[in-house]
């Protein structure tokens, strides 16, 4: 008899266990289903903290986001359960003590308190004045760097269950999927908006070029072709054939300046003879030495218009910027990763966050999934290198 009640327990718990398992995980799809719809940040947080609090059968329920000057919280999110306790979204509070909050900036870990009385710190006073017992926190760790933390909080007189931590863990880690998403989407509207204003800044830029420089002298041939003209017509034919010389020279000005346009748009030596001999180009005319050395084939047109661009605009920097005494190139290709890179040996501090031209060229590259890195530290040169994928 005893042994056929000790089997019914242990069936007992055990489908409480499963039950438990499949409410939490069905919680979890929900979760992971707003952040997959592309959610905004702040009714992620409402999902998390009310899910969290309900699963974990917690009193009350939040988050908070840490501020730069780590010494400060923001509550972002709030639930609560049959008793209206906890601090309300909005409200900034002080990290510091001997409370959750302050241990999971410092440790990056989950942490549980298991009682208030006698901690130190505003946090541990407030909760022990809005009646709670103790509290387990999870980090946020977004892009490798604590961003904030979800808490769950009993004002019960049985302590949270062990697990606690790690089923906390799985909702805090859906919070920063979807913050992640958040800064990526918002990063792709920044670039397209980047990208967008570039262009209309490179086609105002070849209609001021093309005004001043080859309209203004085709304009001038027309008028010279004219007055050539009557000169043949009044029988001057030496005047008439002076005219035709100086047409001719401003024809053949016209026509550098043109090609020099379309060069900045897209060299033709880069269509007809590829990257190798279009770096080549470049590194003539660069003011600073350069050693390049191109080993990779030829490359689908847009790598090679990226890879060049990449190149051009570095050179324009390091002739500009640096104070260089030598650069060089490499382009190589390994598998199915081409990586172009320019290092120079000038004065450093480059910021692509306060420069269109590096910034743009980031935009241009990860257009093509490819990613673009900058290491240029004061006093010890730049070093730029793009990354690309290819099939």
């Amino acid at each position: 008899m005893g042994l056929h009640t000790s089997e019914t327990d242990a069936g007992a718990a055990t489908h409480e266990r499963l039950a438990r398992l499949a409410e939490e995980q069905a919680a979890l799809r929900r979760v992971a289903t707003v952040v997959a719809s592309g959610a905004e940040p702040e009714e992620v947080f409402e999902l998390v903290t009310e899910e969290a609090g309900k699963l974990l059968d917690a009193s009350s329920a939040g988050m908070i986001r840490y501020e730069p000057d780590g010494e400060s919280a923001l509550v972002v999110g709030r639930w609560h359960g049959s008793d209206p306790l906890g601090m309300e979204v909005g409200t900034t509070v002080p990290v510091s003590g001997d409370t959750g909050v302050a241990h999971v900036l410092r440790t990056g870990r989950p942490v549980r308190v298991e009682s208030f009385k006698g901690r130190r710190g505003w946090i541990a006073e407030e909760m022990n004045r809005l009646g709670f017992r103790g509290t387990v926190s999870a980090p946020i760790t977004v892009g490798g760097r604590i961003w904030g933390a979800v808490i769950v909080a009993t004002s019960g007189n049985e302590p949270m269950p062990p697990d606690t931590e790690t089923r906390l863990s799985e909702f805090a880690d859906l919070v920063a999927l979807a913050l992640a998403s958040a800064a990526a989407k918002q990063e792709l509207i920044e670039s397209r908006a980047r990208i967008v204003h570039a262009g209309d800044a490179a086609r105002r830029r070849l209609e001021r070029d093309l005004h001043d420089g080859a309209q203004q002298r085709l304009v001038s041939l027309a008028l010279s072709l004219r007055v050539a003209c009557d000169a043949l017509d009044s029988s001057d034919p030496a005047r008439g054939r002076e005219l035709l010389e100086h047409a001719r020279g401003e024809l053949d000005h016209a026509i550098d300046e043109l090609r020099e346009l379309a060069r900045g748009i897209h060299p033709a030596v880069l269509t007809e003879r590829g990257l190798a001999a279009a770096v080549e180009v470049l590194c003539a005319r660069s003011p600073v030495p350069v050693n390049a050395e191109v080993t990779s084939d030829r490359l689908t047109p847009a790598l090679e218009a990226a890879s060049y661009y990449v190149v051009s605009e570095a050179l324009t920097n390091v002739a500009r910027y640096s104070g260089a005494s030598l650069a060089a190139i490499t382009v190589s290709r390994a598998g199915d990763r081409v990586t172009v890179e320019i290092s120079d040996d000038g004065c450093g501090g480059a910021d692509p966050e306060n420069g269109s031209g590096l910034r743009g060229l980031a935009d241009r590259v990860e257009a093509l999934d490819g990613r673009l890195h900058i290491h240029s530290p004061v006093g010890e040169g730049t070093r730029v290198r793009a990354e690309f994928f290819v099939a």
